[in-house]
């Protein structure tokens, strides 16, 4: 006898003020959501990463005296989106190289080898939200670090 799944749509979002406090309140946010979800392991250590990074770049290079940042989760059976918002619409994404001990500049990096897909989706005159999503059981199609 088999059992039938009821996948559920969970989602979850919170504002933040642009200030660099709000880079760890993002991480412990986020790991207690995807915990109170059931998540644990590699994917909420890869999600709240993700997250410090994203925040980050809108706190330090986005908000410029807007604000607010806007987090949030949607969580489908396996498969989490992670987006950040923030009010600046222009979209200057660089892939810097970094000098071999800067502490900035690998940001988007991290993000692109932590999540299956990435993105970011601009509005001119409502903002931005960068994206990222990261599965509960990992697969094969991630490609590995480096690549």
């Amino acid at each position: 006898m088999s059992t039938l799944r009821n996948p559920v749509l969970r989602t979850w979002e919170t504002v933040l003020t642009e200030h660099s406090t709000s880079v760890r309140t993002a991480r412990q946010l986020i790991r207690e959501r995807l915990n109170s979800w059931g998540w644990t392991g590699e994917p909420v250590d890869d999600l709240v990463l993700i997250a410090s990074e994203l925040v980050t770049n809108a706190v330090v290079h986005a908000c410029r005296g807007r604000g607010e940042v806007r987090l949030s989760l949607q969580e489908f059976d396996g498969d989490c989106r992670l987006e950040v918002w923030d009010a600046h619409s222009s979209l200057r994404v660089r892939r810097p190289h970094p000098r071999r001990f800067a502490e900035g500049g690998r940001g988007l990096e991290l993000v692109r080898q932590l999540s299956c897909d990435f993105g970011v989706v601009v509005r001119q005159g409502a903002g931005k939200r960068v994206w990222a999503r990261v599965l509960l059981t990992p697969t094969n199609d991630r490609p590995p670090p480096g690549s």
